[in-house]
């Protein structure tokens, strides 16, 4: 994530981090299961269902100002969103440990993907007052 981000979408890349961080733990499955379980719970619930929200209800709602939303990179983002959300609940409320490893090859190359491709391409469709506009809608999250 060495590209310089429109400051209104710094916010959603620094959760991007430490979404990395958990999907490489939940990859790497160095720590057992329960606490795996744990450290994904809290990111989710602290944080990382909202931020699906924010990308979903303010970002792609401005960029589809300006481009249509069935370009692959968006149809991409949505259906990883949704696959990502039933994983998460796999693995958590089902206990589903064998979806761990799966789930964290998802989530590295989902942000891989919007800070590589979609976050470019909708800086570059947006104008800098509408970038500004979206910051005060992106929440800080915290991992609890």
């Amino acid at each position: 994530m060495a590209t310089k981000r429109h400051p209104s979408l710094q916010p959603l890349s620094r959760h991007h981090h430490h979404a990395l961080v958990v999907a490489l733990h939940l990859i790497r499955q160095e720590l057992p299961s329960d606490e795996l379980r744990s450290e994904l719970e809290r990111f989710w619930h602290n944080g990382g269902q909202e931020h699906f929200r924010e990308e979903e209800e303010v970002l792609l709602p401005a960029y589809a100002k300006h481009a249509p939303l069935n370009r692959p990179e968006i149809v991409q983002l949505l259906l990883e969103h949704v696959q990502v959300r039933s994983m998460v609940s796999q693995v958590c409320d089902e206990k589903r440990d064998d979806v761990m490893q799966e789930l964290g090859k998802l989530l590295q190359s989902h942000v891989r993907n919007e800070e590589q491709v979609v976050f470019p391409m909708i800086e570059a469709a947006l104008s800098e007052s509408e970038l500004e506009r979206l910051a005060p809608y992106f929440a800080e999250h915290y991992p609890g």
